[in-house]
């Protein structure tokens, strides 16, 4: 008897068995962690088209068995998500011993060309020029990955499987085929010193700006699981062919972001690529084989689950206005919002996690809010490429975010009137932030004299009882 309580006890203590900050949990069901850009990303769908594969991974592995985590972030390049404090120190929050962890970057890190953003900032100030203010830029043979050894090392510390998985295809297409920017191979070559072909675990020599073999390498040397999502989701591609790609999978008005079509048809790509890694053995038992039928009906749960109509709350009702905004790397001008030193980066296509306006609202300590309204007057000045995303989410740490309102782009000098009635439950004691994250389209060149001009926001909703 004695021996057995013993046993037990000390598997008390046995890695599997913590976790994060969720303490300690016993026999608790491994997690799949994914994190990645916009086209992994959770999208409600009452807001935009847009649908990330991420949020369709769930329906090929068994519930009872394995969970699926997806932290993909609208926006993210490997360093910006590395570095903002409601991302990767979050995600790390939620690892245990005997999870996995996907990691899939690549479509933002191209900012600035294929140059690392710090190095270009440099090299235009010393040139007198402006600077950038889109952060989000590496440079693939080394600033990429080093941020990719960063999320293996950090992963492996709380004995986490890490996979990279290539990014996928933009629907680039030249002659039947996707080209070689499509491919995240970028024109220009890298020359590297000895000093940063060292970091590199690379010699000496002149590179080519290919995201997806850097990231091949870099699996290579860590002996991590290399799935190449690149040419699965090329030979996909291309086999249906651009007239049905843009009409079924790229459906959302760019040649980056899929719809619920092309969203399941990449989570497919996925779930064959984990089934045929040798090293991934442990994972793939706990696969399912949906057939069509079964996909179909969790891809229209997805639909529901984001659609649902408001619930009945009973409690006082509440409305505030006239809130305070926190600026992240935006300033305000006399007639509206810019980024510091009032430039826009060419290149966007999406938000900058990073570049934002945010209101607060806070519950009491012991009553919870629903937010059933807001609306919010915007407007676009001196061209019509403004863009802009509304998230929310909780807390300091800005977590479980929600993009919940999308437009690109906002008509030039004319008021749009947002008004969103899809309720949110605000925990007591928790904060709510409202973030408004704009860019604009900028036809391949920085633009001055753009600006985002925000009318007055109005929450309303009930305190509950």
């Amino acid at each position: 008897m004695k021996r057995i309580f013993f046993v037990l006890i000390s598997l008390l203590f046995l890695p599997s068995f913590q976790g994060g900050d969720e303490g300690m949990l016993l026999f608790a069901k491994p997690r799949v962690h994914t994190i990645g850009d916009s086209t992994m990303s959770e999208y409600k769908p009452a807001a935009t088209p847009k649908r990330g594969w991420g949020m369709y991974l769930q329906a090929f592995f068994n519930a009872d068995s394995v969970t699926v985590n997806n932290r993909g972030k609208s926006g993210a390049s490997t360093r910006t998500f590395y570095e903002t404090e409601n991302l990767w120190p979050s995600v790390k929050k939620q690892f245990r011993s005997g999870d996995y962890l996907i990691i899939q970057f690549a479509h933002n890190d191209e900012k600035c060309k294929g140059e690392d953003v710090y190095a270009e900032n440099a090299r235009l100030k010393a040139e007198g020029k402006d600077t950038l203010t889109d952060m989000r830029g590496t440079e693939p043979n080394t600033t990429y990955k080093q941020y990719l050894y960063r999320f293996i090392n950090e992963a492996r510390e709380y004995g986490v499987t890490p996979i990279l998985m290539s990014p996928i295809c933009r629907a680039y297409f030249k002659d039947g085929k996707i080209n070689d920017e499509g491919r995240h191979k970028l024109p220009g070559t890298k020359e590297l010193s000895s000093q940063e072909s060292a970091k590199v675990f690379s010699d000496k020599g002149t590179y080519d700006k290919d995201y997806v073999r850097c990231m091949r390498e870099v699996a290579a040397n860590m002996w991590v699981p290399f799935l190449d999502m690149t040419t699965a989701s090329q030979d996909l591609l291309e086999r249906q062919g651009k007239d049905f790609c843009m009409a079924h999978y790229f459906n959302c008005g760019d040649k980056t972001h899929t719809g619920a079509e092309g969203g399941m048809a990449i989570a497919t790509l996925a779930y064959n690529l984990i089934a045929q890694e040798p090293m991934l053995q442990e994972l793939q038992s706990w696969q399912a084989a949906p057939d069509k039928e079964t996909l179909a009906a969790y891809a229209q749960a997805v639909e529901e689950k984001g659609k649902q109509a408001a619930f009945e709350a009973k409690g006082e009702p509440f409305e505030v206005q006239n809130l305070k905004c926190k600026l992240q790397n935006l300033e305000q001008v006399k007639d509206g919002f810019v980024p510091i030193g009032g430039l826009w980066p060419a290149g966007e296509i999406d938000e900058v996690a990073n570049r934002y306006i945010e209101y607060t609202i806070a519950a009491e300590k012991k009553k919870g809010l629903v937010i059933e309204s807001i609306t919010l007057p915007v407007r676009a000045k001196g061209g019509a490429g403004m863009n802009i995303h509304i998230n929310y989410g909780f807390g300091d740490a800005f977590k479980d975010v929600t993009t919940i309102y999308e437009n690109t782009a906002l008509p030039k000098c004319k008021t749009v009137s947002i008004r969103l009635t899809q309720p949110i439950l605000v925990p007591a004691g928790e904060t709510f932030h409202l973030r408004i994250l704009p860019w604009y389209d900028s036809n391949g060149r920085p633009q001055k004299g753009k600006r985002l001009i925000l009318g007055e926001l109005k929450v309303s909703g009930k305190r509950l009882q």
